[in-house]
């Protein structure tokens, strides 16, 4: 091989390795973006029979960024239902921000005894 093309192909790896860095570069500043944003204080919720109420919190981890926060409950099937209320349905979450969402029993106590019921916090 002369020396042109041991040049030529040492010049295409230097040239891979840096676009190489660069991606991982971009990559890894678009997953520490991900982190920031809204949370929730707890992955599930359990409605314990008798309570009149639960709560939920809800943080804004980023600082520079103002969230518009709507909450509402799904049954099992996905479908929006009324049995429960979640207050406030819809506020504005300011940077670096904590507020508590309180679940409220509208049923009066009425789901099942017998077993547990599935619902989905939106």
């Amino acid at each position: 091989m002369s020396n042109k093309n041991v040049n030529v192909r040492k010049s295409q790896e230097i040239t891979f390795c840096l676009l190489a860095g660069i991606l991982m570069f971009m990559a890894m500043m678009v997953a520490g973006r991900a982190e920031a944003g809204v949370a929730l204080g707890a992955t599930r919720v359990i409605y314990p029979a008798g309570q009149k109420q639960v709560q939920l919190a809800v943080t804004n981890n980023d600082e520079n960024s103002t969230y518009l926060i709507q909450s509402w409950v799904e049954n099992a099937d996905g479908v929006k239902d009324g049995r429960f209320i979640v207050t406030p349905p819809l506020f504005a979450m300011k940077g670096k921000r904590e507020n508590t969402l309180r679940i409220l029993d509208a049923t009066n106590n009425q789901l099942p005894q017998d077993r547990e019921s599935l619902f989905w916090m939106n």
